[in-house]
């Protein structure tokens, strides 16, 4: 996988232009337009400044962000700020209004409502007003299927970068479905869905491929998502049989015959589901 390097020139920001860095210069990275969280091995990687949360008392662009995309949603949900003091503040300052609103949209969400943004908030905020640039969608759960990545669990193991890998293409999303629904149709099971793409089809240090929102990774190892051999085998034989389904690694092929499974001792713990659009 290539990583890029950034390398920034020093230069005077006009105040237009300072406006400007807080909401968008950071459209890319995953974000487009969300506020956005990582790490210092994340910064490392992009030459960004992200940081894991944000809280009271802080300033940094990001914030300034935030606000702009809590503003949003409440202009949505207006029922639900009723006593809320509204944003005024345009600056990059994270404010009393700033952590009573967020902490109404944390509520709302089901998320521990303590009116400090990080990944799970994060996350809520992709999944209620997240457009990706490259037109794909979000993974949300269903009745068939859940997001790992939202889960405690998921948001645990993303710690080394906090990156939101759950956007698909609406074909690559339909082939879940429908997969999915067969599966839970066979053994009253949903499965878990872990790692997509980014938003914006950025390239991520966790992955060398799931750039292109047709890359998707589903869990068979753990907790409830741990398969029998039986429940493996199926899995293989339904994407097999999806016409939009290019390839399936898997670290065996459980005696089905398909030039779509690869065999891969590496992927003992999850499926990697490829598909065509």
């Amino acid at each position: 996988m290539k990583m890029r390097k950034k390398v920034f020139a020093s230069f005077v920001l006009t105040g237009v232009m300072m406006a400007a860095l807080s909401t968008s210069a950071f459209a890319q990275y995953g974000t487009n337009g969300i506020a956005a969280v990582g790490t210092s091995a994340l910064n490392s990687k992009w030459g960004t400044n992200f940081q894991s949360t944000y809280s009271l008392g802080q300033t940094h662009a990001q914030i300034g962000v935030l606000k702009e995309n809590l503003k949003k949603w409440r202009s949505y949900n207006p029922s639900l700020f009723t006593g809320v003091q509204a944003i005024t503040s345009t600056s990059n300052y994270f404010d009393q209004a700033t952590k009573d609103n967020l902490i109404v949209f944390q509520k709302a969400k089901g998320l521990t409502a303590d009116g400090i943004y990080g990944a799970a908030s994060r996350n809520a905020m992709h999944a209620s007003m997240g457009v990706s640039p490259k037109g794909w969608v979000r993974i949300a759960n269903t009745s068939y299927y859940i997001n790992y990545n939202d889960t405690k669990a998921g948001l645990a193991a993303d710690a080394a970068y906090k990156l939101d890998h759950s956007w698909v293409t609406t074909s690559t999303k339909s082939t879940l479905d429908s997969i999915a629904k067969s599966f839970y149709s066979a053994y009253s099971k949903k499965l878990e869905i872990n790692d997509a793409s980014l938003m914006d089809g950025y390239d991520t240090p966790e992955h060398a491929t799931h750039m292109d929102g047709k890359s998707v990774d589903v869990r068979n190892k753990f907790g409830t998502t741990a398969m029998t051999a039986a429940q493996e085998k199926k899995f293989l034989e339904l994407a097999v049989a999806n016409p939009n389904v290019k390839e399936v690694l898997f670290y065996k092929n459980h005696g089905l015959t398909s030039a779509k499974i690869k065999v891969r001792a590496d992927h003992a713990d999850h499926f990697h589901l490829t598909t065509v659009n």
